[in-house]
């Protein structure tokens, strides 16, 4: 009976993975047709049904994550259905973002949970609530949007009393707090919320003009997470709510596991599966660089005594090679000399667990490195300032572009340097913390100004380079003119309490690939920057074919 069965749920499958096919070249042409007529509401209700029968029967057929992205876009298109408005380029995105994901997930790649948090509109917080105290309620206007549009219940309170009521009634998964307050002192606020049951949960978070170093320092002693000064970049602390609410979460991490032991093994496996974790094991240790490429594992563990060689040796190997520099290595043996533990630090290891270990402790270690290394790789690509990609991030991804583009000369791909208007000024008259402050007003115009899809990098000092693609070059002067325009109306606070105003210089190359590499196109952007500055700056200029 066991055989038949299996032999009849494996022909349902191929079935089901042929109608999938199917269902996924219909959710492709349904997306071409609203690129073509964004406020046709039936072609979005038959793409709503396409996600919905992906939806309901992912799990069956065991792909759990074709039920999760296919509920995504069901509930995204419910919710563009209920906003009764047209289907916009970064809605349109995020639709064939999900498509893509399906299709990796139908095709089993490694890669596929990567692509499925990627492709997630709402993410990992459905219905989290987040508690805004603030007493005018004019703070957080558009953190609350943009909640909102993450599918979290953004809650308003106008005192310390009504967030302590709140909190006793159901702890908050995240409380931001608008100083100052009515009725009490915020840093009095959040050590009343930690000293509640369950108050050690929640993110905090404060947001006022006031951001000095002892601010920060008496924010992080009553037990905040973290001091945003107005104004306040949203998008920044939408970005490090995230990621404080996903601690200690699983998040699809791969582990690999070199242990020759088979009963430690099936512990190893089972503890960490059951966790949510996803586990490769090797006996031994001579497939270890294989699995290594085959498998990408976000962690590895290892054994010490292994078969033809040690882990210190293993883990020696991992640590010379850079692409394997921030792979957290956790070594599980029965060695608990002094010694061992010394040489497991040599060898590079960033944890040194004795056999039995406890299951507790296993799982504790095992969040705690993935946590740190995700935060370290996050910084590596992303400049500590101002969140855009770093000089390096940038370059390679503007190479992904050329590559794409020779491949296929009809597309169309822009570069615009930008750089700021005596900058230098500002720093000797503000102070460099000043000038601090106008290169993260500047990040934020453009993030919010620009689509997701939109290449954006801090280039050095206080220059900005921004990658579109699919405009023409009139299109792209024409929204530098308009960053331009919006940067040049935003205000900055002196430390002194007066404001002033900032402008930019920029420069705007089309990418010609048949001519063109990365660097020729660089220079090409900054030649059109240069006469930008020499014609009298806060303006455009463009370069065609090395003519202005």
């Amino acid at each position: 009976m066991p055989e038949t069965w299996d032999k009849t749920f494996q022909e349902l499958k191929s079935q089901y993975l042929m109608r999938s096919s199917e269902r996924l070249d219909q959710i492709a042409e349904l997306l071409n047709s609203l690129a073509k007529a964004p406020a046709d509401s039936s072609l979005l209700r038959d793409l709503m049904r396409q996600f919905h029968w992906l939806s309901g029967s992912g799990s069956i057929y065991g792909f759990p994550q074709i039920t999760k992205l296919g509920t995504a876009g069901e509930e995204f298109c419910e919710q563009l259905l209920r906003a009764n408005r047209g289907l916009t380029r970064v809605d349109w995105d995020k639709c064939k973002v999900i498509l893509d994901a399906l299709r990796v997930n139908f095709q089993g790649d490694d890669d596929q949970n990567a692509t499925m948090d990627k492709a997630l509109p709402k993410g990992d917080f459905d219905g989290a609530e987040i508690l805004l105290v603030d007493a005018d309620q004019s703070n957080f206007l558009f953190l609350e949007k943009v909640l909102k549009e993450q599918g979290m219940n953004a809650r308003n309170m106008r005192s310390a009393i009504n967030t302590l009521e709140a909190c006793g009634h159901r702890m908050p998964k995240a409380v931001i707090i608008a100083l100052p307050l009515p009725d009490a002192s915020g840093y009095e606020l959040v050590e009343r919320i930690r000293s509640m049951p369950g108050g050690q949960d929640p993110v905090i978070f404060f947001v006022g003009h006031k951001s000095g170093f002892l601010d920060k320092v008496q924010a992080i002693h009553c037990g905040a997470d973290g001091f945003f000064q107005i104004p306040v970049d949203w998008e920044s602390v939408e970005s490090r709510l995230k990621y404080l609410m996903n601690r200690g979460q699983p998040q699809n991490y791969k582990i690999l596991s070199v242990e020759d032991d088979p009963d430690q093994a099936y512990f190893i496996r089972y503890i960490l599966e059951k966790a949510g974790y996803r586990v490769h094991h090797i006996a031994d240790p001579m497939q270890f660089e294989e699995a290594l490429l085959a498998f990408n594992p976000d962690l590895v563990m290892l054994d010490i005594l292994l078969p033809g060689m040690t882990g210190y040796e293993l883990s020696r190997y991992l640590r010379q090679d850079e692409r394997w520099a921030t792979m957290p290595i956790l070594f599980l043996t029965t060695q608990n000399q002094l010694e061992a533990h010394i040489e497991s630090a040599r060898a590079g290891a960033d944890d040194h667990l004795v056999k039995p270990v406890d299951p507790s402790l296993l799982l504790s270690a095992t969040a705690a490195r993935l946590e740190r290394a995700r935060f370290l790789k996050n910084l590596l690509h992303r400049d500590g300032l101002t969140r855009l990609l770093t000089h390096t991030a940038f370059m390679e991804q503007a190479q992904s572009v050329v590559s794409q583009c020779k491949r296929n000369p009809n597309r169309l791909a822009a570069l615009m340097l930008i750089d700021l208007d005596k900058f230098k000024v500002v720093n000797e008259r503000y102070g460099y913390a000043t000038g601090d402050k106008v290169l993260i007003s500047l990040s934020t115009v453009l993030r919010q100004r620009l689509r997701s899809s939109d290449i954006v990098g801090r280039f050095g000092g206080e220059e900005v380079a921004v990658i579109v693609e699919d405009l023409e070059e009139y299109d792209a002067v024409n929204l530098a003119q308009r960053l331009l325009h919006d940067f040049s109306q935003t205000k900055h606070r002196a430390p002194d309490g007066s404001e002033f105003q900032m402008t930019f210089s920029a420069g705007v190359a089309m990418l010609d690939p048949k001519l063109m590499d990365v660097e020729r196109w660089r220079r090409h952007a900054e030649q059109a920057l240069r006469a930008a500055k020499n014609n009298g700056r806060n303006c455009i200029m463009k370069v065609t074919g090395g003519k202005r």
